[in-house]
């Protein structure tokens, strides 16, 4: 999978007219320098670890991709910077978002959707995701099909939370004590196709 754009360093105010105040209209932090693809942009790996390698991330506050954005392995972003905004299609092995503001259009996960604490903003069009978990997090996704979990533990529309977790799934991927998922046990499980649910519990597919 090779990359097709190089990427621009611009100011926001820069990005934003290039976008036609995209940027503006979807964020709500101030942000000043912008790492811009212009196209389509395909990844091997980890995203960040991937942009990395094509243009330095030192003083990014925001990545942009203005097309579709490939992504072999997972597009994680725990910390406050960058963030990441997408005009096209996303597909990855999972989008999971922490202390930064995420928006992308449409996309599809493998494995997850993942919005960690309450800090960051998550938000998409309609995404294809087998499952979505939320941890207190500003997660504003639409997933039909997926099972959502709230590992936090105030969503009474969640499929799992706090009160059938532990029964439902297996013991490999939860934190008993806590009644939630340990997500990054829950990740490792899917990715070696192994099931996380106990047999009929929510409906469970085989290896699902």
């Amino acid at each position: 999978m090779a990359n097709k754009s190089e990427p621009e360093r611009l100011t926001f105010a820069e990005a934003d007219s290039r976008l036609a105040q995209a940027l503006s209209a979807a964020f709500e932090s101030d942000y000043d320098n912008v790492l811009l693809f212009d196209g389509d942009l395909e990844l091997e790996g980890g995203f960040l670890d991937a942009v990395a390698g094509i243009g330095s991330l030192d003083g990014v506050d925001l990545v942009v991709v203005t097309g579709d954005l490939t992504v072999t392995g997972p597009i994680a972003l725990y910390a406050s910077l960058p963030g990441l905004y997408v005009g096209g299609t996303t597909r990855a092995e999972t989008l999971e978002g922490g202390d930064c503001e995420i928006q992308i259009q449409d996309g599809a996960f493998t494995h997850l959707v993942y919005g960690d604490y309450n800090s960051g903003i998550l938000e998409t069009r309609i995404v294809e995701t087998p499952w979505v978990i939320n941890y207190d997090h500003d997660l504003r996704v639409s997933a039909p099909g997926a099972r959502l979990v709230d590992n936090y533990g105030d969503d009474d529309d969640a499929d799992f939370g706090s009160e059938n977790i532990v029964e439902s799934f297996v013991a490999e991927v939860v934190d008993a004590e806590g009644e939630s998922i340990d997500v990054p046990e829950f990740l490792e499980r899917l990715r070696a196709g192994l099931p996380v649910l106990r047999p009929g519990a929510g409906g469970a597919a085989p290896g699902v």
